[in-house]
């Protein structure tokens, strides 16, 4: 049975590095469940606990391959201020925050960043559904120009 899965839902999972929030897929519905530690998720964790098999543990991807995949979009830029700013922006402290900030002054560059970043996060999902042995087809929210 191939699933079907929406990008979005599983990027916020794959990006998440809160050591007290947990994703899990299910392998069966192509449900995205998360437990938290600072929420009452017991009834989602007991079904997980009664069924491990069933669910995939969602590992979050490491900040440095985050930042990477910023790096590369960067590096597909033409030269110009926009990539000036954001080269700059990935130098300074709080690189993940200043690079957010910088695309604010370019609304075009932005949109194309967010299409960038969901099609590195979908490579990097398929990879992971594939080592998990699902079969599955993974949406992106935004769609190619």
């Amino acid at each position: 049975m191939s699933l079907t899965l929406q990008a979005d839902e599983l990027i916020i999972a794959f990006e998440n590095n809160d050591p007290v929030i947990r994703y899990f897929l299910d392998r069966e519905t192509g449900e995205t469940l998360f437990v938290s530690d600072l929420m009452d998720s017991e009834e989602i964790q007991e079904r997980i606990d009664e069924d491990f098999e069933r669910y995939a543990a969602i590992e979050p991807v490491p900040s440095h391959d985050s930042f990477q995949i910023m790096e590369d979009f960067v590096e597909s830029l033409p030269e110009g201020a926009a990539r000036r700013d954001l080269v700059s922006a990935l130098n300074q402290r709080k690189p993940f925050r200043r690079f957010k900030d910088t695309l604010l002054a370019y609304p075009d560059l932005r949109e194309q960043w967010f299409r960038f970043h969901e099609q590195a996060f979908i490579e990097i999902i398929k990879e992971w559904l594939k080592d998990h042995g699902i079969e599955a087809t993974v949406i992106p929210f935004h769609p190619k120009k």
